[in-house]
């Protein structure tokens, strides 16, 4: 350990722990490995911790990561902290990986890992919201482990999830009969919101960093078009809500405050409070979807807009009535699922005590 007058180390970056960097180089404009020999390596080797690098080689790296090493670890009671350098993907791959997995079988034990977030994506929504982007390097030596709050999707058969920019799809279920399940810790949406990611989430939009949300947004309301679907939610009370329309435009139900540094799309979210919320605008004309939205970069001011549904929720439920895949798209932390024609969507907020209970993994904040 160097000697000198440093603080001392926090417990998530003690001795006694095992320490993992996971280099995500796809993430964002691809700075990770730069960023990681510039300003991460440096500051760990000073302090003379010891750690192991993983670079990922595909979009499926931490994963397979998760599952071979992380998931191996925590069931065998080893205190562990994953320095991430990646977009919300990267945590959202381990918290699906652990929740998933975990939830098929029963382990006596389990240690969280704690997740030092170093934000490497577009928008870093989760990294922004939970005040980490800040300064991402002054969090890891300063900050403290909390639990992260998550939330699950229940689709109906044939659901499957869209990969390689669009091009390919993978069935999420092992049987085309089956349904399937994913977890978040961000955003779950449909609508103009999982419209753009899907349109942007190429190599040639991702080139212009977050002005690739504006450009998507601007090509898809040019088509003005109304998303078709049956929406009911359960409200705190466990009361169900349902719109009395089939005609919408912007759906959300999100466990973070903002989705860009500056876009803060739930105002009342304070970090890691691991509140769901629903964000609705219906069938509205280009123009004023935009006008509404604008008011989201005015520290969330669209939420008091007439216009907009803004409230705390346990689940959401979409039945969709839409005959064309590219408007049954669905986003789950960036990631895109195709719902099958005639299909359903249903997200529920994970409690974070009792039997229902699932935190699998600490955010340093």
């Amino acid at each position: 350990m160097a000697t000198g007058s440093k603080d001392p180390l926090p417990p998530h970056l003690s001795p006694g722990r095992e320490i993992h960097v996971v280099i995500s180089i796809l993430s964002g404009r691809h700075q990770a490995q730069e960023h990681y020999d510039t300003e991460v390596k440096p500051l760990l080797d000073s302090y003379g911790i010891e750690y192991r690098t993983h670079t990922t080689t595909s979009a499926k790296s931490i994963i397979t990561l998760t599952k071979s090493l992380f998931l191996m670890n925590a069931t065998k009671g080893v205190k562990q902290t994953i320095i991430l350098l990646s977009g919300d993907g990267g945590v959202v791959d381990i918290v699906d990986t652990l929740t998933g997995i975990l939830n098929r079988g029963h382990t006596s034990i389990f240690f969280k890992p704690a997740i030092v977030l170093i934000p490497m994506g577009t928008a870093n929504a989760l990294a922004w919201s939970s005040k980490v982007a800040q300064d991402p390097l002054k969090v890891m030596m300063t900050g403290t482990p909390k639990p992260l709050p998550s939330f699950q999707v229940h689709f109906s058969p044939g659901a499957r999830l869209v990969t390689d920019e669009g091009q390919d799809r993978e069935a999420l279920a092992e049987k085309e009969e089956d349904e399937s399940v994913m977890y978040g810790a961000v955003v779950f949406s449909w609508g103009l919101h999982a419209s753009l990611v899907a349109m942007s989430d190429t190599t040639e939009y991702r080139q212009h960093g977050i002005k690739r949300f504006g450009m998507a947004a601007e090509q898809l309301l040019k088509d003005e078009h109304v998303y078709k679907g049956r929406i009911k939610w359960r409200n705190g009370g466990s009361e169900q809500v349902e719109i009395p329309t089939n005609e919408h435009s912007y759906i959300l139900a999100v466990l973070v405050s903002n989705l860009e540094e500056h876009f803060q799309i739930s105002p009342a979210t304070e970090p890691v409070d691991g509140a769901l919320r629903l964000v609705y605008i219906g069938s509205e004309p280009g123009s004023e979807i935009m006008r509404i939205l604008g008011l989201a970069y005015q520290a969330g001011k669209h939420v008091e807009d007439p216009k907009v549904v803004y409230e705390d929720i346990e689940s959401l439920r979409i039945e969709f009535e839409e005959d064309d895949e590219q408007f049954r798209l669905v986003c789950v932390d960036g990631k895109i699922v195709a719902v099958a024609r005639g299909g359903w969507a249903e997200v529920t907020r994970l409690p974070g005590t009792g039997v229902e209970a699932r935190r699998v993994v600490d955010l340093v904040c």
